[in-house]
């Protein structure tokens, strides 16, 4: 099952050149893929909130566009599917009302054409709410709204949303993005700490237009709520750590470590370590059955001028999947590239090569190429516990009549070209190809996927 999952600044953590700015960042992410997919456009700096700075709720309020060309193909066997798509996110973002606590409102509108799909194609195009759909051919909703409240450099917000951390990221590698309903506070009222918690009940879907459920992506398990809360503090110029907890009501409590150092520079030789952990273990009714798992990823980048190499290792500790939100990129692991490496008791690692144009004369160009090998996955505890055919989690850990166990591997390549100057400024152009290579009796097999990205942002006011 593949992740290939968000955060643009994850991608900056896997082969940073520079330090971070000095204001507290969230959480990031050494998984290349997250932002190589998600970050399709480039996003607008945040800037420190601060109410006591507020010009009013229209000085600063702002309408943004990004039109999106998506074309996807996925090759495997038995499944051959397609899509070409257009699609158009319009957000305003209205700036905060004056006084010692400032309001506002956020609102989305989303939609898209269908130029190519037909079955099979799922929410590569549009899926009705009893999995129809694959003849619709435009649809048009509300991808996100909010009211939202700043006190200091504090933002309270509900609504339908997209958020940033460990448990909840949205998986934006489609033509529209996913968004979730709840509330969410983010605080900076410390330089250098970054805080936030929050509590979810539904997700709109890639692909749908309807709220639904939350669920496990690997389980399939729905649920009621997941709440959450962590920080992420910058201790120097160089380094930063994060923790958060969150529980998916009786389901889990999942929480979430890590740490990043870089020292040097690009000049000679800037060397960059991350670790990251996940600790995950069931709760109350236990509605995914018993799970007591760890999963942890290291890497190591080194940069000199234009070119990058990376070595990441990771390893899943239980008899259980790693398992993470569905529609989320809620896994930071190094290794969640095309797919997750993520079975029980698995090991992979990885070589990265890394391009950034701008240290050599090619602005605006970057590249990404990787290699990485799984080995030692053992689901046979939990096939004994479920048994082969025993809903609803048998099958997850029984392939071909075995359990999933053996080596895999996978190759990638991603080139990014974004336009420096004139009319189309910041357009993007992203080509995915990715290759896996699975054994018969691992969960995820064979596959070939290609995806052609082409965005373009615009600001009205």
């Amino acid at each position: 099952m593949a992740c290939g999952v968000q955060a643009l600044a994850g991608v900056a953590t896997a082969w940073a050149d520079e330090p971070p700015p000095p204001m507290a960042q969230q959480a990031t992410t050494p998984s290349a893929i997250v932002g190589a997919e998600a970050a399709l456009t480039q996003a607008r700096a945040a800037p420190r909130s601060s109410q006591a700075a507020s010009a009013g709720f229209v000085a600063d309020s702002r309408l943004d566009l990004e039109w999106r060309n998506y074309t996807d193909y996925f090759h495997a066997a038995g499944v051959s599917r397609h899509a070409w798509a257009e699609s158009l996110q319009a957000k305003f973002d209205s700036a905060f009302t004056r006084g010692p606590i400032g309001f506002g409102l956020d609102a989305s509108a989303f939609g898209e054409l269908k130029l190519d799909g037909g079955r099979g194609a799922h929410n590569m195009v549009y899926v009705g709410r009893h999995g129809d759909g694959e003849r619709r051919r435009a649809w048009a909703y509300l991808g996100g709204y909010g009211v939202k409240a700043r006190i200091s450099e504090s933002v309270l917000k509900y609504g339908l949303q997209d958020v940033s951390n460990p448990f909840l990221d949205p998986h934006d590698n489609r033509a529209l993005p996913p968004t979730f309903l709840g509330a969410s506070l983010l605080s900076r009222e410390v330089n250098g700490l970054s805080m936030q918690a929050g509590s979810f009940t539904k997700v709109d879907p890639r692909g749908q237009t309807n709220l639904v459920s939350l669920r496990t992506s690997y389980g399939g398990v729905r649920f009621e709520r997941v709440s959450y809360v962590g920080a992420t503090w910058d201790y120097s110029a160089n380094g930063s750590a994060s923790l958060y907890a969150d529980q998916a009501d009786d389901v889990w409590r999942q929480y979430y470590a890590s740490l990043q150092h870089g020292v040097g520079t690009i000049q000679s030789i800037r060397l960059t370590g991350f670790a990251n952990l996940y600790s995950t273990h069931d709760t109350g009714a236990s509605l995914q059955g018993p799970i007591d798992n760890n999963a942890f990823s290291v890497s190591l980048s080194a940069q000199h001028g234009a070119h990058g190499v990376l070595l990441g290792y990771q390893k899943i500790l239980g008899d259980q999947f790693f398992d993470y939100i569905d529609e989320t990129a809620g896994v930071y692991l190094v290794n969640s590239m095309d797919v997750d490496y993520n079975a029980p008791h698995e090991q992979s690692l990885q070589l990265r090569y890394t391009f950034d144009g701008k240290h050599a004369g090619m602005p605006g160009f970057s590249a990404m190429l990787w290699a990485q090998q799984g080995w030692g996955a053992d689901a046979s505890a939990a096939a004994q516990r479920f048994g082969p055919n025993a809903p609803p989690f048998g099958s997850l850990y029984v392939r071909n009549g075995q359990p999933v166990h053996g080596r895999h591997h996978e190759f990638g390549f991603i080139p990014t070209y974004v336009v420096q100057s004139g009319t189309l400024r910041n357009a993007k152009v992203t080509l995915i190809a990715q290759w896996h290579v699975g054994s018969s009796y691992y969960s995820d097999g064979a596959n070939q996927a290609y995806r052609l990205l082409v965005t373009m942002p615009m600001q009205i006011f």
